[in-house]
Order: structure tokens, then C-alpha cells, then sequence
């Protein structure tokens, strides 16, 4: 019984936060500006991340927006451009936008954005509660001031949630039309074994990802994420096609991607490795 109601409080709960959201975007329509693409990056920050593995997290982020690959994916959006911000995450009630939203539509608007990412320090330590950043996240798309064709939410992490199960807050993200992908980093010194890496693959695509398009990625360790996520970026700033026109295969060491057709509930229909 305890679990039933337990279930229902959440289900009602996340039905009161659509209603707010949906308030929040009717309030401010007139207000927001027009792009092709509304784009977080959540970021984690949770105490399995030392500081050497955030350094090379945020680096790898500022070096993904400063790369020709992506400014050549930005610039397939035309004048409309995109809008994106950066959100660091961990423990419940930890979350912040460190890199507020930008319009980038080129090369120079994607620098400058760089340079917000590289100036960013971190906000804080703590438990792994991946549901607290979609929601947060979700929150951030739903009442910024732009309004994107289409809305994604890139969330990458190195763990399993501490907290609530992420799936409420990935299915709230996609009713309210919003993407959710993942990049999933295998940390070497917390490898183990070869159960652990199954379980967050499957935490990340069953829990976590969901709406149309939908993919998920890995990488062995924080020293592949520049190269992850800029690939990463390309294909949701692009789509799956100029990605692989404009990228060559990567070795193996870098990673396995799932792909699903639309919606979350549906199994990962292909699992390729690069090589």
C-alpha cells in the first residue's frame, strides 16, 4: 500500500508541475524569441567527480562549442539559430544554470559561449539524483526566453541515481515535447566491473533517455569526453545524417551508441560500436 500511494503522490505531483510549466510558457509566449533548437546541457557534479575528471568535463564542453564540427552544425539551423544553457547537477535540491542562455547562430556567438562555459566553477558536491536535474532542466526549457522548434536535454553522468527514479521526470519531460538524451562515463577509478557498466547502460537508456529521436552514448573514461561530446553535439544540433557525413568513424575506445525511433518506452532498436 505504501508503495501504491507512494506512486500516486509522484504521478500527481509531476501532473501539478506540467500544469505550472505550461503556465510559466503560456505567460511568457509573447515574450520569447523563435530558434530551431532549445538545448541544456546538464552536467554532473556529484562527489564521484573529482576535480581533475571536472576540469576535463568543463574543458571538453568549452572545447566542443569552439570546434568547426559544431559551428558547422550550428550554422545547418540557419538564421534561427539555437538557444543553450549549461546546468550543473548533483544531490537533491543541487542543481544551477552555471552558463545562462545564449543565442548562438556561428562561430562567434558559439566562442563566446565557450568562454562562459570555461569560466564557470563549480557550484557544489553530492549524491547522484539524475531525476532532480530533469526536472530542473525541463523547469529551465519551459520559461526561458526562447522557444525552439525543438527542445532537448543532454544529460551525461557517471553513475546511477542516488534518489527517485528518473523515469517520472524523463516521461514529464517528454509530454511537455522535449527530447532527452544521454552520455553515459564509465569512471576508471570507480570501474566495477563488467555488471556495473551493464547496469548504468541500462539505467541511462531505460530511465533516462526518452522522446522522439532519443540516443544515448558511452565513453571508458572522463579523458574521451571532449571527443564524445562534440560528436554528441553535432548529431543534436544536425541530426543523425550530417553527423555522419561531416565525422569520421571513431575507434573503438570510444563508444556505443543506442538509437530509438520515439518514444522511451520502446527498446533500443540497434546497439553500433564505432570502429
Amino acid at each position: 500500500m505504501k508503495s501504491a500511494a507512494t506512486t500516486i503522490l509522484k504521478s500527481v505531483a509531476m501532473a501539478a508541475n506540467l500544469c505550472v510549466f505550461a503556465l510559466m510558457n503560456t505567460t511568457s509566449a509573447q515574450a520569447q524569441r523563435s530558434v530551431a533548437l532549445e538545448l541544456v546541457l546538464a552536467v554532473d557534479t556529484s562527489t564521484s567527480v573529482d576535480a581533475r575528471e571536472f576540469i576535463l568535463q568543463r574543458g571538453g564542453l568549452a572545447a566542443a562549442f569552439r570546434h568547426p564540427q559544431v559551428h558547422a552544425a550550428i550554422e545547418t539551423l540557419g538564421v534561427s539559430g539555437m538557444a543553450v544553457a549549461v546546468v550543473a547537477w548533483a544531490g537533491q535540491g543541487q542543481q544551477r544554470v552555471v552558463a545562462g542562455w545564449s543565442f548562438v547562430d556561428g562561430s562567434s556567438s558559439s566562442n563566446r559561449f565557450a568562454d562562459r562555459i570555461a569560466a564557470f566553477q563549480r557550484p557544489f558536491n553530492g549524491f547522484t539524483d539524475i531525476a532532480g536535474a530533469l526536472r530542473f532542466s525541463t523547469g529551465s526549457v519551459l520559461s526561458n526566453a526562447f522557444d525552439g522548434a525543438k527542445k532537448k536535454i543532454d544529460v551525461s553522468g557517471d553513475g546511477t541515481s542516488d534518489f527517485d527514479d528518473p523515469g517520472l521526470a524523463r516521461d514529464q519531460a517528454v509530454a511537455s515535447g522535449i527530447t532527452v538524451n544521454g552520455l553515459a562515463i564509465h569512471a576508471e577509478e570507480y570501474d566495477l566491473g563488467t555488471l556495473a557498466r551493464i547496469d548504468l547502460q541500462q539505467h541511462f537508456t531505460q530511465q533516462v533517455i526518452g522522446g522522439e529521436g532519443a540516443f544515448f552514448m558511452e565513453v571508458e573514461s572522463f579523458e574521451d569526453f571532449a571527443t564524445a561530446i562534440r560528436r554528441k553535439l553535432v548529431r543534436e544540433i544536425a541530426g543523425d545524417a550530417f553527423a555522419r557525413a561531416l565525422m569520421p568513424p571513431i575507434s573503438e575506445k570510444a563508444a556505443l551508441t543506442h538509437q530509438i525511433e520515439t518514444a522511451h518506452s520502446k527498446p533500443p532498436l540497434t546497439a553500433v560500436r564505432h570502429n
